[in-house]
């Protein structure tokens, strides 16, 4: 057998392929819209492009204005249009239609810019009936529009005549115009019109409450100026070279799109979780090399933050672009649920870990791996806090209901109206509450008022306890000892049937209704 094998080699002869490679007409219909499961994806894709030109923009010296907006996103809900507006450094004239028409030949790759494959652009066909590409950079004094007729494309996909090249179909459905510059238009920009947007999912791409909220997940958006992490984050996003963040507004009079992250979370109908802190982590491999950096907010740790706040999950983001959703980690945890009561984001900042094209995930790599690791040793460690701070909780829960069970047996000790037996009972009650108590500040660090309200109890515990005992040699000294004294018998049966039950006020009639039968109160009654 081995001979043979050896023999077939010796025989093999490679050659490069001389037939006609063809990429048929149905590639754009994988790149127009079937990469994608959320339709709300064709607006990170575009405001990642716009992203990348406002910073090429920036890089060429361009100064933007830090309160105006650098992207705009505009609704007309009569002609169903979305139009997106980025003042960034615009495509050249003379390169517009070659850049426009490419498909999977971005000259990003390499690069430091978000979108590299050159496909996410097309992601708006899939959802229009027309879309229209316009732009022009510094120095040109026409602006070039490209429109793909959307219907167009579905028509010859589905037309089994036509049979021509993917080059084909694009030249039988895009039209290139040159505009003249009217005024309206910036000295440079680019901009991404959907006409006809097709109605889908409750209309989703022409809601604007959705947007706001899809954007405010996965855009690179400055943090609101009431959140009181927000600088201190974007101060340590800078020292490892991240871009400042861009304003994105809609035209609905609702201002700048910002980061979902809040100083506090609704989880109820009358609780909040309120975020005390910020930590930082940087994570390297064993070389030293930095794999990515991020930020996570301290909390309670009460319980997974609720799923329509949008801050639950820890994050992963490539040059402040959200990939994947808010649970991309929760593979990672010991326990999944707890990826939901996390808070924070990792920015990837090693060169070859690479989102993949759907930008759900990223590429499967080596380093990738060795970040998955570090994550994994981080997870695990944020889960023991969890459960540490759960179990803390329920100490501190345990003391309460201590200090409150002492105090209540306290109060029945003080009540003169009862028989002696039942008061003596219930400071025993107390001091076996008490010792628990004790038992728990030994175990945690307790509140400031658990504190006091434990040498409260110490103290009235020894004042009773000393009066019982002066009253008890009192009374061994008197000839004539009341009936109604106590008897080592009768302190038992009482201490038995208070410690049954927690309800005190149902235990103290029982026990009132035993000693009388103890004393024969109840058949000289009858």
């Amino acid at each position: 057998m081995q001979e043979t094998q050896i023999r077939l080699a010796s025989l093999a002869k490679t050659a490069t392929i001389d037939e006609e490679i063809v990429v048929g007409k149905d590639v754009l219909e994988l790149v127009a819209g079937a990469m994608y499961a959320d339709p709300l994806t064709v607006y990170r894709e575009y405001i990642q492009n716009a992203a990348d030109a406002i910073d090429e923009a920036r890089a060429g010296g361009t100064q933007l204005s830090c309160s105006d907006p650098h992207v705009l996103i505009s609704l007309d809900h009569s002609e169903r249009t979305v139009r997106i507006r980025d003042i960034g450094a615009g495509v050249r004239n003379a390169d517009f239609v070659r850049r426009l028409t490419a498909v999977g030949a971005s000259g990003k790759r390499g690069t430091t810019q978000r979108g590299f494959r050159g496909v996410g652009r097309l992601s708006g066909l899939g959802y229009c009936q027309e879309l229209v590409f316009r732009s022009r950079s510094k120095g040109d004094s026409k602006i070039k529009e490209l429109c793909w007729d959307g219907r167009g494309l579905r028509e010859h996909l589905r037309d089994p005549k036509f049979t021509g090249s993917l080059a084909d179909l694009i030249r039988t459905i895009a039209k290139v115009t040159t505009l003249t510059d009217d005024g309206t238009f910036p000295a440079h920009f680019f901009e991404v019109e959907m006409r006809k947007v097709v109605r889908i999912k409750n209309d989703l791409l022409m809601n604007e409450g959705e947007i706001r909220a899809y954007l405010a997940q996965v855009a690179p958006v400055p943090f609101d100026p009431k959140f009181k992490f927000g600088d201190e984050i974007r101060k340590h996003l800078r020292e490892v070279g991240l871009s400042e963040p861009i304003n994105i507004e809609l035209n609905d009079d609702q201002g700048v799109i910002y980061h979902r992250a809040t100083n506090q979370v609704q989880t109820g109908k009358n609780a909040t979780v309120s975020f005390t802190g910020v930590q930082f982590h940087r994570l390297v491999n064993s070389g030293g090399d930095l794999l990515a950096c991020g930020w996570m907010l301290e909390h309670g740790y009460v319980g997974a933050m609720p799923r329509g706040s949008g801050q639950g999950g820890l994050r992963l983001r490539t040059r402040d672009v959200q990939i994947g959703d808010a649970h991309i980690l929760a593979p990672l945890f010991v326990e999944q649920r707890f990826s939901s009561w996390s808070v924070g984001e990792f920015h990837v900042l090693h060169p070859k870990i690479v989102p993949n094209g759907r930008r759900d995930e990223f590429e499967h790599s080596a380093a990738y791996t060795e970040l998955q690791d570090e994550l994994r040793r981080l997870t695990g460690e944020l889960a023991q806090t969890i459960r540490s701070r759960s179990d803390e909780r329920q100490r501190s829960k345990r003391l309460a209901l201590a200090i409150a069970y002492a105090e209540n047996w306290l109060d029945i000790a003080q009540r003169k109206t009862l028989h002696e037996t039942i008061r003596r009972a219930a400071v025993e009650q107390a001091i076996t509450h008490a010792k628990a108590v004790e038992k728990y500040c030994a175990k945690m660090t307790p509140s400031a008022a658990s504190l006091r309200a434990a040498e409260q109890i110490r103290a009235n515990i020894k004042r009773l306890a000393d009066n019982f005992e002066k009253r008890k040699r009192d009374a061994a000294k008197s000839a004539g000892a009341s009936r109604r004294g106590t008897t080592r018998s009768a302190l038992a049966a009482v201490n038995a049937i208070l410690s049954s039950t927690i309800h005190s006020q149902k235990a103290i009639p029982m026990a009132e209704r035993v000693l009388a039968a103890m004393e024969g109160r109840l058949k000289e009654k009858a």
